[in-house]
């Protein structure tokens, strides 16, 4: 019984594994007079994600390109978001 036990434990250990994507996001901050060129990375699930987190968080951060540059594996996330 106890090995079944570690067996479920793993396999719970598993889920919380997961593969997110890295994005670049630049732009610049709309309070800016330069409109100095900015360069943010972002570990997400989605774009979705990345999105309402910078409509949250870097509310005055205007977006000009976004892109995946890698995935990457993280042990939790922001389910909250979810």
């Amino acid at each position: 019984m106890a090995k079944g036990t570690r067996q479920s434990e793993l396999r719970d250990e598993d889920r919380a594994l997961r593969k997110a994507l890295l994005f670049e996001v630049s732009g610049h901050m709309r309070a800016d007079q330069g409109k100095e060129g900015r360069t943010l990375r972002i570990a997400a699930l989605s774009l979705e994600e990345v999105i309402c987190y910078m409509r949250t968080g870097h509310s005055d951060f205007e977006i000009a390109e976004v892109k995946v540059v890698g995935q990457i594996e993280v042990l939790s996330t922001s389910e909250h978001l979810g």
